[in-house]
């Protein structure tokens, strides 16, 4: 059975703002949260031995899911731009109302950094290599258009599960999955 280990639930943000007569009341709803989806999608691959923790912050960049679980350890970030995006691996655009717009630094690029940085903190951390794999997920986007990228990059989580389950080795023990996740539930974020 997959574990989930959720973030404290948002509640919806309200603001006050200065209209020309009186004082409005907005209400901000909080972002959508993909945890059912994502967890209805691996229910089947993920039978046991899996902990799925959500918003974790390492090295100050925060992580909307990591999965930890006899196969490695699995980032999960979403991008929740909701315009088209077109990635290759030297750059990465979406579109503007002005036309297409670059975005610096190429989230690739600083998502795999990230990866060998996690990698290495947690050989450290564990005594022993363990497999780290990332993913950039776009799921409100309109339209995603990716070409000669050697990444994980998708717009639905359904690459998560492929991914998964094209993964032959399993070389994490019982209890080296449990110190993996307790060290990535240690830095969940619950704002």
């Amino acid at each position: 059975m997959l574990h989930v280990l959720t973030a404290a639930p948002k509640e919806p943000e309200k603001r006050q703002t200065k209209g020309l007569f009186r004082t409005k009341v907005e209400v901000i709803e909080p972002a959508k949260s993909y945890t059912e989806e994502l967890v209805e999608i691996l229910r089947q691959t993920c039978r046991f031995d899996w902990m799925m923790i959500e918003h974790v912050e390492m090295d100050a960049t925060l992580f909307d899911y990591v999965l930890v679980g006899p196969k490695g350890v699995f980032l999960i970030q979403v991008n929740r731009t909701t315009s088209d995006v077109h990635m290759s691996n030297r750059e990465c655009r979406h579109e503007t109302s002005l036309g297409w717009k670059t975005i610096h630094p190429h989230p690739i690029q600083e998502l795999d950094g990230l990866t060998k940085q996690i990698r290495g903190r947690l050989k450290r951390q564990c005594g022993q290599a363990v497999p780290v794999t990332s993913f950039l997920i776009f799921p409100e986007t309109s339209r995603l258009k990716v070409e000669r990228l050697r990444a994980n990059c998708a717009s639905s989580f359904e690459i998560v599960d492929d991914v998964i389950s094209k993964t032959k080795l399993e070389l994490l023990t019982e209890p080296t999955i449990k110190q993996i996740a307790y060290y990535c539930s240690e830095r969940q974020v619950h704002k």
